[in-house]
């Protein structure tokens, strides 16, 4: 070991003896050294940056320069993302330029592409086009692989052939279960056009092959009939009735006609010499359920009796206004027992409805199941012949008439598993363009009964195809408790994340969106936004005049809507009674008050609607007016953005805007100009 060691100690100094000296310059060198190394960038930074990257400095570029550096390894990779947007040429080149990227060698140029054909709206029917060349193929493999990608898309009729109709049938017999369910799929979509290649097929020696053609035929035919009259007992819970629904747009008066703030819209809808509708509503909540309901006429009674007795207290003031009496005092009493009397008229409507209610089935009373239980169900509701859009019919005092008003017929409970599979078939039953749902979450002072009534209006309204389903959370059901039911949307908040997550994973629907409004889209975006990375559950989220407060919603909330949903629409406005009054209870601007300005910001479409909301507390226009109606039914059918839907926008700055309806201009409060966004305003009337 000792000679070991001296062997290693010898070397190392041999080692150090056989390097050449460093030279350890003076201090004054290694000063020299230092202010050498931290020199100024040269005069001509600007000029190195542009050589590396010469489109940096140009407004506008063309697509040979675009062609050009991603040539360029070291900007391939950037080039799209940076300059795409820049480009001076129209769409159909843009497009053509983009889908050749798509067979880039360069991963990343075929992501920038794809995302860049997404934001032109062009990347479906790009994709559709190129699955349709190899649907066509020799390969099987190939030919059956598209075929399943092609299940969902929509196809331009055009660009359809014969050969690929022949393979479609032919399909129909596949070995791959997946396969054959692509090509029925896409033949039933295309409705009248696959019956003539589906009659050729009966002909065919294959057995197989004629009994799916005749299936398909008789599936095509089935769905196009004409819905039967619904008839009392005809459904079963495992049935789930019809929900006939209409195609044509609004008429454009009755849209100009509620655009020039008229309360209610004066146009029946097109299905005006149909009977009475009975549509079906799904629900979920977590109020307590009432085992029996007592109907007693001593309550309306007693609150007739109230009110009568306040009314004369208001008319003997009245004749007491000649008297010796203050005028502060008098004017005093006349308000307080003005207040008391329109209070007690609310109370005695309620009682009085509840009295004369026509529904059957189970009753869902104003407070929270006692043991955290959720419950499931179904409701029908009826809307009237004369129905009008908007609208949301009931009677002001007395017994509930089908003839003339919206009406909750029947309330039936389902198991937890029975009520999902019940959603699956009824959006199974639907052509494949249809199978989506909506899911409405409602406000404050709603009961159970005017939660289904208004899911069903709704439904009704925006001719939606799918399946509609309502949360409904334990609300009081009146004005006066507001800080009951603002307890009551905080407990269900989870309920209601809960609610949202099974809809999503187990009624198998093409898209969901979901509806909230007031009270119920603060718990509905706190639930939504604790659902992070999740990708994107919901088709469209749309928020109507949300009671939330208006920081914590543009700074917490609105980030994490984007990443779980394709587009999200923020309805406001600056007549809204109700959030003024929020305002003060929670000492905070609401993000659905736009008096002091319209809420604009990145991630999100913001609909001022001040302009058309005439409704005495202006909270409830989601539902009552026609425009809002008519952009609702737009943005859900196919997920339009704003400038295709009928609007007019208003420029934030470059990037942003907000948008109210056609020929209406915000009212000048609103109108956010240079100066008051700009920085000479210290407290701008717009945050973003």
């Amino acid at each position: 070991m000792n000679l070991l060691a001296f062997c290693l100690a010898f070397f190392f100094l041999f080692a150090n003896h056989t390097q050449p000296p460093s030279e350890t310059p003076p201090p004054s060198k290694v000063s020299e050294s230092l202010e050498n190394q931290s020199v100024a960038p040269p005069d001509n930074w600007a000029e190195s940056f542009l050589a590396q990257d010469p489109l940096n400095g140009k407004a506008t570029v063309t697509l040979d320069e675009i062609r050009g550096q991603l040539l360029d390894p070291s900007l391939q990779k950037t080039v799209l993302k940076r300059h795409f947007s820049k480009v001076d040429a129209n769409l159909d080149d843009r497009i053509s330029f983009l889908a050749a990227l798509l067979e880039s060698d360069s991963t990343v140029v075929q992501q920038q592409a794809a995302l860049e054909l997404q934001h032109l709206d062009a990347l479906e029917s790009v994709i559709a086009e190129k699955l349709l060349k190899f649907s066509t193929s020799e390969e099987i493999s190939k030919r059956e692989a598209a075929i399943v990608g092609l299940r969902n898309l929509t196809i331009e009729e055009s660009l359809l052939t014969e050969r690929h109709w022949s393979i479609l049938v032919s399909s129909l017999v596949s070995d791959e279960e997946s396969v054959r369910d692509a090509a029925r799929d896409q033949l039933r979509r295309q409705g009248a056009r696959s019956i003539p290649l589906l009659l050729n097929a009966l002909r065919d020696e294959r057995t197989g092959l004629q009994r799916e053609a005749a299936r398909l035929i008789s599936d095509i035919l089935g769905s196009n009939l004409p819905d039967a009259p619904a008839s009392p007992g005809a459904t079963s819970k495992h049935t789930p009735a019809p929900i006939p629904m209409a195609t044509e747009p609004f008429p454009e008066a009755t849209i100009a006609k509620a655009a020039k703030r008229v309360t209610k819209p004066s146009s029946v809808r097109s299905l005006d010499d149909a009977p009475s509708t009975l549509v079906r509503v799904y629900y979920g909540t977590n109020r307590e359920r009432m085992e029996q309901v007592e109907k007693s006429i001593e309550r309306p009674t007693l609150y007739a009796i109230l009110f009568l007795v306040l009314i004369g207290c208001i008319v003997f003031l009245l004749g007491y206004a000649d008297s010796g009496s203050s005028f502060v005092v008098r004017g005093l009493l006349s308000l307080i027992l003005l207040v008391a009397a329109g209070f007690t008229g609310l109370q005695l409507r309620s009682a009085a409805n509840q009295y004369w209610s026509v529904r059957t089935g189970v009753e869902y009373g104003p407070r929270r199941d006692r043991d955290v239980a959720m419950h499931y169900g179904i409701c029908d509701v009826s809307i009237p012949k004369s129905h009008v859009v908007g609208a949301l019919e009931s009677p002001l005092l007395g017994p509930e008439d089908e003839a003339k008003h919206i009406v909750l017929k029947r309330t039936e409970e389902m198991e937890e598993k029975e009520f999902y599979d019940s959603v699956r078939s009824q959006l199974a039953s639907l052509p494949l363009e249809s199978r989506g749902c909506f899911v409405f979450i409602h406000g404050f002072n709603v009961s159970f009964a005017d939660a289904a009534r208004r899911t069903a209006q709704i439904h009704y309204d925006l001719q939606f195809s799918g399946v509609p389903i309502f949360f409904s959370w334990p609300s009081r059901a009146s004005v006066h408790h507001y800080f009951s039911d603002r307890n009551e949307i905080e407990y269900s908040r989870y309920l209601i994340k809960q609610f949202l997550l099974d809809v999503a994973s187990r009624v198998e629907s093409q898209r969901i969106h979901v509806i909230a409004h007031s009270m119920g889209a603060d718990a509905t975006c706190r639930a939504i936004a604790e659902l992070g990375e999740s990708g994107k559950i919901f088709d469209q989220i749309v928020l109507a005049a949300p009671d939330i407060d208006r920081d914590v919603f543009r700074t917490q909330i609105i980030p994490r809507l984007s990443k779980v949903s394709n587009r999200t629409t923020l309805y406001c406005s600056q007549n809204d009674l109700a959030l003024h009054l929020s305002k003060v209870f929670n000492d905070a601007p609401r993000a659905g008050d736009s008096s002091h300005g319209v809420l604009v910001t990145q991630g999100m479409d913001t609909i001022d609607a001040s302009g058309i909301d005439t409704a005495l507390l202006g909270h409830s226009y989601y539902g009552d007016c026609v425009p809002i109606l008519e952009d609702l039914r737009m943005l859900m059918s196919g997920n339009l953005p704003p400038d295709q839907r009928r609007l007019k926008s208003w420029p934030f700055d470059e990037q942003l805007k907000y948008w109210t309806f056609p020929d209406l201009a915000p009212l000048s409060s609103n109108v956010p100009t240079v100066q008051e966004t700009g920085m000479e305003h210290s407290t701008p009337p717009v945050s973003n």
